[in-house]
């Protein structure tokens, strides 16, 4: 193995750009990647020279090879570090080397993958996210452990992965599924699929239009086929389409509500745009948040998270990863030509297999529960001594009857969830009923605090007052699929019953004394350490 370490001070620079421009026809991906580079304090990069990369292979073995002009499979492979290497590289032996290198892990910022192709060079980028702008906070949500073995040492970037469309064999909405697809094979060990096995995938459920290009579907895929090719990769794909999508108008739900729910369930979301006055529309795929770190200071009915956030974080493959999509048009923490409110015409979701509710449709039988206990609540603090509880629940309902309070919804494993809860701040009686509740593998949690309790620029500051627990496993059961709700001064959960296991659920009602506000997850943490 060849491989070259280049210290990144001005010439450094230079000659990064002119690697990562050769044979690049599209300047901008390749300076937005250098902008990204730069943000994250990259100090040196090395090059594997003769890299034999498995995507590239499968995609020469379908195309390249079988053409008269010749074409190689090796490809370069180049890793960055926020730190000078030249000591590491400097180790008297390979062995200490191989020990120095792989201490490195904190710094390593992630790699990129070359093909020998003309036009399209970007096989993959798989790079750390960069911090947002002043006054914003980001959450990358997508992202999975991808393990490198260089010199003898192993190092490991969590991330969410991108290529760029080469177009003899795919375009824009091959790359978004590539992305899932690789994301999902990373973190959940799902199916291997490289950009060709998606697209004769597609081609399994095309209508004649993707025929009008050869290879047939390397321009364009209709959705029919975006769903198919989704499928193979192990996923049930949820479509959202907007009302009026000419005008981009929603109506039924609010696009970056969708967006925010799936991205804060670990999902990644292909985000379909389109732009006025054109024919042809673009795909992106979205992978986490940014929040303003203001408060909202009018939000809508039933509001969301989603109030919070400014911004999502998308990859582009003809502008580059990790970057930032406005929700609203000609804001200016966006880095995009576009946005939620002025460009998006659909959503596709890749579920995994066993989920048949939707998000919204978990949230609604959560704010229902909320809105129940909020009518009954002077009956409730009446019928029994409810300690601090009735303190607290006085202040929460209080908002509920503003309109201020908030729900973030996101989809968990139920095992995952109640390891949560139980390290949270419940009272013991809470986690009690908690414990002794049956859950399926996939639940959908609503959170609940309040506009306030949201807002704190710290985030071990935020508390939420209430949750409900759906089973995600359920369709068109209604309130049944409600398996635990908890706020302040009680518990409602629905258990099998022992006289009939096969019958309706049992529900039982339970006051709780001496509730406080609590933690909102955290994503990627099983504990409340932080707070």
């Amino acid at each position: 193995m060849t491989v070259t370490a280049v210290l990144l001070d001005a010439a450094g620079w230079t000659q990064l750009q002119g690697i990562l421009q050769n044979k690049q026809l599209n300047p901008h991906l390749t300076q937005k990647i250098i902008e990204q580079l730069r943000a994250l304090s990259a100090q040196t990069f090395l090059i594997e020279d003769e890299y034999v990369d498995r995507d590239f292979t499968d995609a020469f073995a379908a195309y390249y090879s079988r053409l008269f002009k010749r074409h190689s499979k090796i490809c370069r492979r180049i890793h960055f570090f926020k730190q000078d290497l030249s000591v590491v590289l400097g180790s008297p032996t390979d062995a200490e080397m191989a020990l120095a290198l792989g201490s490195c892990g904190s710094d390593y910022l992630g790699f990129i993958v070359l093909r020998p192709v003309h036009q399209a060079p970007i096989a993959s980028a798989v790079l750390r996210t960069p911090a947002p702008v002043a006054g914003h906070e980001a959450h990358a949500l997508v992202k999975a452990k991808y393990a490198v073995h260089l010199l003898g040492a192993e190092l490991i970037i969590d991330a969410f992965p991108m290529t760029q469309q080469d177009q003899r064999i795919g375009a824009c909405a091959q790359a978004t599924i590539w992305s899932a697809a690789r994301h999902f094979h990373a973190r959940h060990s799902g199916p291997w699929v490289s950009m060709v096995s998606v697209t004769e995938a597609a081609m399994a459920q095309e209508v004649f239009a993707a025929s009008s290009t050869l290879p047939n579907g390397s321009e364009f895929l209709s959705l029919s086929g975006m769903v198919s090719a989704l499928r193979v990769s192990g996923r049930k794909p949820l479509i959202y389409m907007a009302d009026d999508p000419a005008k981009f108008l929603w109506q039924s739900v609010r696009p970056a509500d969708v967006i925010n729910r799936y991205v804060d369930s670990g999902i990644p979301v292909i985000v379909g745009l389109g732009f006025p006055n054109q024919n042809v529309g673009h795909a992106v795929i979205a992978s986490g948040q940014v929040f303003s770190q203001q408060a909202p200071v009018a939000v809508a009915s039933h509001p969301t998270r989603a109030a919070f956030c400014s911004a999502f974080y998308i990859n582009d493959d003809q502008r580059g990863p990790n970057l930032r999509m406005a929700v609203k048009p000609a804001d200016p923490v966006g880095e995009t030509n576009y946005s939620v409110e002025g460009n998006v015409q659909f959503l596709i979701i890749p579920l995994p297999d066993k989920v048949f509710l939707p998000a919204e449709k978990a949230e609604l039988f959560a704010w229902d529960l909320l809105t129940k206990y909020s009518n009954s609540w002077t009956a409730l603090k009446a019928g029994a001594p409810l300690g601090a509880s009735a303190a607290e629940g006085d202040e929460f309902n209080t908002h509920i009857a503003a309109d201020r309070a908030v729900a973030r919804t996101y989809l968990t494993y139920g095992w995952k969830y109640k390891h949560r809860m139980l390290r949270n701040r419940l009272t013991d009686a809470t986690k009690s009923l908690l414990n002794s509740t049956e859950l399926p593998r996939f639940v959908w949690v609503t959170e609940f605090g309040t506009v306030d309790s949201f807002a704190p620029n710290n985030l071990y500051d935020r508390r939420i007052y209430a949750h409900c627990v759906v089973d995600a496993t359920a369709k068109n059961m209604g309130e049944d699929s409600c398996l635990f709700f908890h706020a302040p001064g009680v518990v409602v959960r629905r258990t099998h019953s022992v006289a009939d296991p096969y019958g309706p659920y049992d529900q039982s009602t339970h006051a709780i004394v001496d509730d406080q506000s609590y933690y909102p997850k955290l994503r990627g943490n099983l504990d409340f350490a932080g707070y």
